[in-house]
């Protein structure tokens, strides 16, 4: 392999660096698996460059890797929520309001993982729906069916409404 791909690569990978860590905490729910997914999407992507047909589908080939390593990870271990590693909210002293973030985020983790993947893309990174058929390889038709049946069941888990 040439050695200025796998420096453009890096450099690719640097310049997102914070896209790829919210994509990570938003599947891991934590620094410490986030950052160990990081690595090895890093390593992934150092390892299976020749493949990439298209430079310029880089960032979607790329984040693809990084959430089959994040599901990795929660295959891997046993299920944990640390409570110290959830966002701040805004005012931290309003207890309704973190208690609120704390169960909408619990009532998302608990949903089957072919749900999860979708709200969290949806409504954690602000996919479009067309990003996320494309970013997973399925139907348009199938994401927004599948992320219709995660709001229903959430609506069903918290009660109360959600428009987008």
């Amino acid at each position: 392999m040439d050695p200025t791909e796998i420096e453009k690569a890096m450099e690719r990978v640097v310049e997102n660096k914070n896209l790829y860590y919210r994509i990570a905490y938003s599947f891991t729910g934590n620094q410490a698996d986030s950052l160990d997914a990081i690595s090895e999407m890093t390593l992934s992507v150092l390892e299976k460059l020749g493949q990439l047909r298209d430079p310029e589908q880089f960032l979607p080939w790329s984040k693809k890797i990084l959430m089959n390593a994040c599901r990795k990870r929660l295959r891997d271990r046993k299920r944990t929520t640390v409570v110290a590693e959830f966002p701040q909210v805004a005012d931290p002293y309003d207890e309704n309001q973190w208690a609120d973030q704390w169960m909408v985020r619990q009532a998302v983790y608990d949903l089957p993982p072919k749900f999860k993947e979708m709200v969290i893309m949806r409504y954690y990174l602000d996919m479009e729906y067309q990003d996320i058929a494309h970013t997973i390889g399925l139907p348009l038709g199938t994401v927004k069916s599948r992320l219709n049946r995660a709001m229903s069941a959430l609506q069903k888990e918290l009660g109360g409404d959600f428009n987008e």
